[in-house]
């Protein structure tokens, strides 16, 4: 067990209503005050633990009813989507902003998935109980109105009876059908000025007018998600952006990294695997082309190219009888299969793939991740090194300017490593995808060293070290010396450092019955060394 746990728990088990000094609890303990001040220090800034003014300094643990985060879809989303995870966070503080959330614009080009985005907002919404379950998310369409700005009335505020030739009953309009939900403005820059003018009023104070009305004044709850491909200062009234006071930005499938745009394959292939309720075998070399090919029309696209791929499969396995949809790279589009030339950073993602047929990725439609289990691949902070120094020989670097772009750029690469566990796994993921073994030695081993360069890391770093001690020890396939013969001139600079790790891991070695080379402590010392500097402005 960690100190710091060990130090809340003997707090808990002290704890009987009145505050407990960290002498108390270092008394028990057998431990030094100052280390088990500093704990608690932490778990204040933790919010676990509450503190009294004065001295003794007095701690008391805080109890919470539920200490399981919940993770909602969104929150899933973002984990498989990281550099949308900025407008993630935005959208959910805009739902749930108090008392009724805000207006939010979302800018993003053609095809990056705005809709499905809205779509996301309002199942959170209502995860969150901030929408009722049978709220609605409405999509209107402003370019279908565009030069008709009463039409563009009547669709938006509804009708009231005899308010023309012709309107004999009462028309309910959008509004009132998303009254509790959401309305989507899809391409929101084809609306007319004075279309944007008739929804200041709804917009700042919740009511409006149905056409044809003059005294009576509605009142519907509705969120308004705007979204345009154009710049919203050229294209709107500045009055009317002003009504939104959250503006998302969602980049382009360019711009999102291989294992997103990796995610988005697996989830569509999966898709199409539930609409022919068979499984769709795909192989290698074809998920090689979709990762890498040109898709100018974003995602939008991709999901159109892989269900043309998945059809004409389907219609080979019908016609010609054959035992499996099966789709080879031979069966893609030209300007797909182009895609397999192209040197690109997508080796370690797709040597996690455990495929049941060698070459292939079975996409099973019963399957209910939104990622397959085998895609599921912990960071390698080795990999990455060794990834970095062959893209920079690939390039045509001698080795000195590689020692020094390595050097130059580790900071770079550690924070990387860091931010991808920190968005992927949480301390119950850890628990289920490391050796227990490791775990325990890499807590043991952190241990040590906090208290050797009496520097400690917060829960983030101590994750990160977890996943490093756990890959090192059980790592495969890792040219042994390789990484090192670009790093000795960074441990020369941190001797002193690189002997007291080098101490701790022989006990560690001794402890737990781990071999650990002497690269990997080069590395590991390495790494600590950065985690300790990185973690004073993190």
């Amino acid at each position: 067990m960690r100190r710091l746990e060990a130090v809340y728990e003997k707090l808990q088990e002290l704890y009987s209503g009145s505050g407990v000094s960290a002498f108390e609890i270092a008394e028990d303990l057998n431990l030094s005050r100052a280390n088990v001040s500093n704990d608690l220090n932490r778990l204040f800034e933790f919010g676990r633990v509450s503190k009294t003014k004065g001295r003794p300094v007095l701690y008391s643990p805080i109890h919470k009813k539920n200490n399981i985060k919940h993770v909602t879809v969104f929150d899933k989303f973002a984990r498989n989507n990281p550099s949308l995870y900025s407008a993630v966070q935005q959208a959910k503080a805009a739902i749930l902003y108090p008392p009724n959330g805000m207006h939010m614009l979302i800018f993003g080009e053609t095809g990056v998935g705005k809709s499905m985005f809205a779509d996301l907002l309002h199942g959170y919404a209502i995860e969150m109980g901030k929408m009722d379950k049978d709220s609605n998310i409405i999509t209107f369409n402003c370019a279908d109105y565009a030069n008709n700005p009463q039409l563009l009335i009547s669709q938006l505020f509804g009708v009231s009876r005899g308010s023309f030739t012709g309107a004999d009953l009462d028309k309910v309009g959008l509004i009132e059908k998303a009254n509790g939900g959401i309305l989507f403005l899809d391409e929101v820059h084809r609306l007319p000025p004075e279309g944007q003018e008739m929804f200041f009023a709804f917009m700042d104070k919740g009511l409006f007018r149905r056409l044809g009305e003059t005294d009576e004044e509605r009142e519907a709850k509705v969120i308004i998600v705007a979204a345009t491909t154009e710049n919203p200062d050229s294209t709107l009234l500045r009055t009317f952006i002003r009504r939104f006071p959250m503006i998302l930005t969602l980049p382009d499938l360019a711009h999102r990294t291989y294992e997103e745009r990796f995610g988005l394959i697996i989830k569509f292939f999966r898709e199409e695997a539930v609409k022919f309720n068979s499984e769709i075998i795909v192989s290698i070399n074809a998920l090689r082309a979709l990762l890498a090919y040109r898709c100018n029309h974003n995602i939008g696209q991709l999901r159109n190219d892989i269900k043309l791929i998945c059809a004409k499969a389907y219609l080979q396995f019908i016609s010609e009888r054959r035992e499996a949809i099966k789709i080879n790279s031979t069966d893609l589009q030209d300007n797909i299969r182009e895609g397999l030339y192209k040197n690109i950073e997508y080796e370690i993602i797709l040597e996690g793939i455990q495929t049941t047929l060698g070459r292939y990725c079975v996409f099973n439609p019963k399957d209910d991740d939104f990622l397959p289990k085998t895609t599921f691949v912990k960071p390698d902070f080795n990999k990455l090194i060794e990834l970095k120094i062959n893209q920079l020989i690939s390039k045509g670097k001698d080795f000195y300017e590689i020692k020094f772009l390595v050097e130059y750029n580790l900071n770079g690469y550690i924070r990387s490593f860091i931010e991808s566990i920190e968005m992927k796994f949480n301390e119950m993921d850890i628990m289920n995808i490391c050796d227990p073994i490791c775990i325990k030695a890499a807590y043991k081993f952190v241990e040590l060293c906090e208290k050797n360069f009496n520097r400690v890391l917060d829960e983030d770093f101590y994750r990160a070290i977890v996943i490093h001690f756990d890959n090192i020890i059980n790592k495969e396939n890792i040219k042994e010396g390789f990484i090192s013969s670009y790093i000795n001139d960074i441990i020369l600079k941190h001797e002193e450092e690189f002997t007291i790790v080098t101490e701790n891991v022989k006990v560690i070695e001794d402890i737990y019955g781990v071999i650990i080379s002497e690269e990997d402590i080069s590395i590991l010392s390495i790494f600590l060394i950065y985690c300790y500097d990185l973690n004073l402005y993190i």
